[in-house]
């Protein structure tokens, strides 16, 4: 009588079983290869990425009286801005916007107020318009007097340039952009 085993080895021919293993290595790659996405991810801002609003060193240098761009951060309380959009959608008439600086968003080294850039990008990496197309922009103090300007022709030149690397997928240029693009200046 023929054990078990011996059956078995006679049944399951070695070429046979050498087949069976290259099929179900062809079946696992062409699984795992259908199962990797040739979709890549959308763009997701860096949480902790901040828009740096530095003095303008040259006005300053061509300034007689008024404040330094050190002042300013130093008694910066609220940027104010005014946009046709709000909460990403365009609107007729323009909005006033606000944001206020607490001391964690003020870099007094540099000088700097920060900004997070969740204000142009979202966490779902969406092109956010509401400050980036926003004009009429300036800092205000404890008095809500205004102590400084964005120029329009800042906003306007730093939109360009950040939409542009952003449409071209170039993060890299637009994390830059977020600390060099944006400058104020100081106000009588």
């Amino acid at each position: 009588m023929i054990s078990f085993f011996s059956y078995i080895c006679i049944q399951i021919n070695p070429l046979k079983l050498l087949t069976m293993k290259r099929l179900l290595f062809l079946l696992l790659l062409a699984a795992t290869m259908a199962a990797c996405k040739d979709d890549p991810e959308p763009f997701r801002l860096d949480p902790d990425a901040m828009i740096r609003l530095r003095g303008d060193a040259n006005a300053a240098k061509d300034q007689i009286a008024g404040l330094t761009p050190l002042e300013v951060v130093q008694n910066a309380v609220n940027i104010k801005w005014q946009s046709n959009y709000f909460s990403n959608e365009y609107r007729e008439e323009p909005f006033e916007i606000g944001r206020s600086f607490i001391d964690d968003h003020k870099d007094f080294e540099t000088p700097a107020l920060l900004m997070w850039g969740t204000d142009i990008i979202s966490q779902q990496g969406e092109f956010y318009k509401d400050f980036i197309y926003g004009f009429s922009v300036y800092i205000t103090d404890s008095h809500n007097d205004t102590i400084a300007c964005v120029p329009n022709e800042v906003i306007d030149n730093a939109r360009v340039l950040i939409e542009a690397a952003y449409y071209a997928e170039d993060y890299e240029e637009v994390y830059r952009l977020f600390n060099e693009a944006f400058t104020f200046l100081p106000m009588d």
